[in-house]
C-alpha cells in the first residue's frame, strides 16, 4: 500500500462513493503511485461506480495516461465530450476511458504537502454531460489530507 495513504487512516473508498453520488457522476476513481519515488508506476487504487475490475490492471508509467498527465502537470484535465475531443489514438493513451466506457470526464490532481501525489477522476457514461458547475468542483476536506490545489 502507498505509504502516503497508509499513514492517513482515511476511508478513501467511502469518500469516493460519497463524492460520486452527491456530485452526480457515473464513475469516480483515485490513482496513486506505488511508492513515493518519482519513477514509481501509477495505478488506479480506488473506484466507485465501476462497471468491471479492469481498472485494477491498468499500470501507467509516470507522465503517461490520464493520471500520469495530471500528476506530472499538477493541472486539471476536463474533457466534456471524449468522442469529439479525443482521437481513437488518444483514447488508447487513456486506458481508463476505454475500460470504463467514459464519454466525459474531469481529472483533478491530488495535492498534499505542496506536491501532487495522485489524481481523482470523475466521469460520465452514455453521453451524459458533466454535471453543471463540475469543472469548478473542489475537494475541500472530502478526501482526507488531499486538496485540489497547492497549499499557499
Amino acid at each position: 500500500m502507498n505509504s502516503v495513504i497508509a499513514s492517513d487512516y482515511f476511508d478513501y473508498q467511502a469518500a469516493l462513493d460519497e463524492i460520486r453520488v452527491t456530485e452526480r457522476f457515473d464513475f469516480a476513481a483515485i490513482a496513486l503511485p506505488e511508492d513515493d519515488s518519482h519513477c514509481a508506476i501509477i495505478k488506479w487504487k480506488y473506484a466507485s461506480g465501476n462497471i468491471n475490475n479492469r481498472y485494477r490492471m491498468i499500470v501507467l508509467r509516470p507522465g503517461k495516461g490520464l493520471a500520469g498527465l495530471v500528476i506530472r502537470t499538477g493541472a486539471r484535465k476536463v474533457i466534456a465530450d471524449i468522442e469529439s475531443e479525443l482521437s481513437q489514438n488518444d483514447k488508447l493513451g487513456y486506458p481508463i476511458v476505454l475500460s470504463e466506457v467514459l464519454t466525459a470526464m474531469i481529472a483533478i490532481p491530488l495535492w498534499k504537502n505542496n506536491r501532487v501525489y495522485g489524481a481523482l477522476l470523475l466521469g460520465q457514461r452514455e453521453g451524459r454531460p458533466l454535471p453543471a458547475g463540475s469543472e469548478k468542483f473542489r475537494i475541500q476536506s472530502r478526501l482526507g489530507s488531499f486538496t485540489d490545489e497547492i497549499n499557499k
